[in-house]
């Protein structure tokens, strides 16, 4: 892409829970190391994405009928240790803090604590006030997750979670809780099990159950320092104190108990999917590969019998084998792994669409985000129409929890339709996602504005590429002002987004032969890109490399050659750089450098460097069409 448009490159771990939480070069036609179903027959991915379609639709109605119907989504029943009133933080006032907005009764200590606690950590870590609100919202899910007697103890829980961002500025917050609350709900039913006579089992069990979690780690210690222990009872220890660990924000240290459960009981469904688990969350795919691919040999087979309970769990699977696969480059297994998971998901939500409705949604967007990494716009753009079916029939059905995937998907949609040059289509979802941000905006600024400033990013880029330079100006102001007070906010998550919108600015300016005001643009967004060098979450390389490539078009058109020779090159070098670690994603960029610096040497008579920057820029265009 020429220029900083605003995909959701990952998209919010928040949308589907079946999503992993992460913290932190493949042979093309690799055979799919997990197993071929049984009645997997011939069919080409062709056929299975037209069969997803037609489940797409199929499910769409189902959904659509059963909101008519006036059905509410089927939940898990209550926990009885987690249902009482729980406290819960405003998710909207945020601008100064978190700010809570139901007590239920909870001593003034205690609600004294669960807000200056976190409001501490978040202000050490510089949260920008969009990313308040997710602490907000990422509370009140831990909160209800815990019992009643424990929410004198949960300050310090919270405040681990705000400090996250200070290594993670990135981190997704609710994400985050929503894997919290599932582990520990977990964890809650493993030490409630009795194994042994040992006094300490019930010492863990409450210091867990009133969420004492430093207590509960060195009583486990203790428990695991114990000699002549069986193997399963040693095992069933390091798996506690793993996920103690883990609800401690301490993920190398969960990974090396998980990893010892696991060596003790390899066999272990449990045990094996919670190391592989940690390891992926680690960015260590590698080692996570074949513990998840023998797990789904062995949910397969427990399918057979009781398929209510594990095929779920296979779905879910397949979808972190997708991810896993996507971030390891191979993606004809990745596309292979998404297809399963829609196929498990599918035939799931023909009884139940409401439960497993957002399932087939979540697949079709990993699907979607596979072919548009991959080139595949045609594919991207059948795949993101499926998921907006959904989505839109969803939102029916509840409105404040998917309308802003209706927004976030149409966006997409914009994004790969202004790629395919379909700009009436483009034009259209830009203003449906931009109409649905405004609103969402006006009901919750902190929370939105970011969102809405990457719509307008996007449809300025359109308005520029229709000739609606005026609209465009427009557009890109608007955007330009929200993130400068957002970058003011958090310069490290969101200056990048600042430089973005000024190139493409510039580029503006450059079409309308503000020659002064376009360098002065760019100037600025590569100012900004050498001030998040190694300080921001984001690889701002490949848009330092577009803004300088756009600089050396801006010299060579105004007649400055030696200004733009040393763009070019300071482009082609940081692309050089972006392809030896990842060569298919740059090529045609790495070209379009190529190419500018080959025109500019023929202009300035130099024929012979110019034929050599030709033929490396072809070479790099033949392979990009090879992929």
């Amino acid at each position: 892409m020429a220029r900083g448009c605003s995909l959701l490159n990952i998209r919010k771990l928040t949308r589907y829970p079946e999503r992993a939480f992460r913290w932190g070069l493949p042979h093309p036609c690799r055979v799919t190391s997990f197993p071929k179903p049984a009645n997997c027959g011939g069919d080409t991915m062709r056929e299975r994405r037209m069969r997803a379609r037609i489940a797409s639709i199929a499910i769409a109605s189902a959904v659509a009928s059963s909101c008519h119907a006036g059905a509410a989504p089927e939940a898990s029943a209550p926990d009885a240790s987690t249902s009482h009133c729980s406290p819960a933080f405003s998710e909207r006032d945020v601008e100064r803090g978190l700010v809570m907005r139901a007590h239920c009764g909870l001593p003034a200590a205690v609600v004294e604590r669960l807000v200056e606690e976190p409001n501490r950590a978040a202000q050490r870590a510089g949260l920008a006030s969009n990313q308040r609100a997710a602490l907000a919202r990422a509370a009140n899910i831990m909160l209800a997750a815990v019992r009643e007697e424990a929410l004198e103890n949960a300050a310090p829980v919270l405040a681990a979670l705000a400090a996250m961002a200070q290594s993670h500025p990135d981190v997704d917050f609710v994400a985050v809780a929503q894997q919290w609350s599932t582990r520990y709900r977990k964890l809650l039913h493993e030490t409630s099990v009795t194994r042994t006579s040992d006094p300490t089992e019930l010492d863990v069990d409450r210091a867990v159950g009133h969420l004492e979690l430093g207590a509960a780690a060195k009583l486990l210690a203790g428990q695991l320092r114990e000699a002549q222990v069986p193997s399963a009872l040693a095992a069933a220890r390091r798996h506690e104190a793993s996920i103690v660990e883990w609800l401690r924000f301490s993920p190398e240290r969960a990974l090396g108990y998980a990893k010892a459960a696991h060596a003790l009981k390899p066999d272990d469904i449990e045990l094996s999917e919670t190391y592989a688990d940690m390891l992926d969350e680690l960015r260590l795919f590698e080692q996570a590969e074949p513990i998840y691919e023998l797990l789904l040999v062995r949910y397969e087979s427990l399918a057979q019998d009781r398929p209510t309970v594990w095929r779920p769990r296979m779905g879910r699977l397949f979808l972190k084998l997708g991810g896993l696969y996507a971030a390891l480059q191979l993606r004809k297994d990745a596309e292979m792994a998404y297809l399963r998971a829609l196929g498990i998901f599918w035939g799931l939500a023909r009884g139940d669409p409401l439960a497993f409705g957002p399932s087939v949604a979540a697949a079709f967007a990993d699907l979607g985000m596979l072919y548009r990494d991959s080139d595949r716009p045609e594919d991207a753009l059948e795949v993101y129409g499926e998921a907006l079916t959904l989505d839109r029939a969803l939102a029916q059905h509840d409105k404040s929890a998917y309308e802003p995937d209706v927004a976030a998907t149409l966006n997409d949609l914009g994004v790969l339709y202004q790629m395919m040059h379909r700009n009436d289509e483009a034009n259209g979802a830009y203003g449906e996602a931009l109409a649905i941000d405004r609103r969402l905006v006006s009901e919750n600024p902190a929370a939105y504005r970011p969102v809405l400033a990457r719509t307008l990013n996007n449809l300025g880029n359109l308005d520029s590429d229709m000739g609606k330079r005026d609209d465009a100006y427009q557009a890109y102001r608007e955007a330009l002002q929200i993130r400068r007070q957002l970058a003011r906010e958090s310069f490290v998550l969101n200056g990048g987004d600042v430089a973005r919108t000024l190139s493409n600015l510039g580029a503006l300016y450059r079409a309308q032969g503000r020659a002064a005001e376009a360098q002065q643009t760019y100037v600025e967004a590569l100012r900004i890109y050498r001030r998040l060098r190694g300080r921001a979450p984001t690889d701002y390389r490949p848009d330092e490399a577009r803004t300088f490539n756009n600089l050396g078009v801006l010299y060579s058109r105004t007649h400055r050659p030696r200004e733009a020779e040393d763009a070019f090159h300071r482009s082609i070098a940081l692309y050089d750089s972006l392809s030896r670690a990842d060569p298919s994603s740059h090529r045609k960029d790495f070209a379009r450098a190529l190419n500018n610096l080959a025109q500019l040497y023929s202009r300035t008579g130099r024929p012979q460097e110019a034929d050599a920057a030709r033929r490396k820029a072809a070479k790099m265009l033949e392979a990009a069409s090879e992929q």
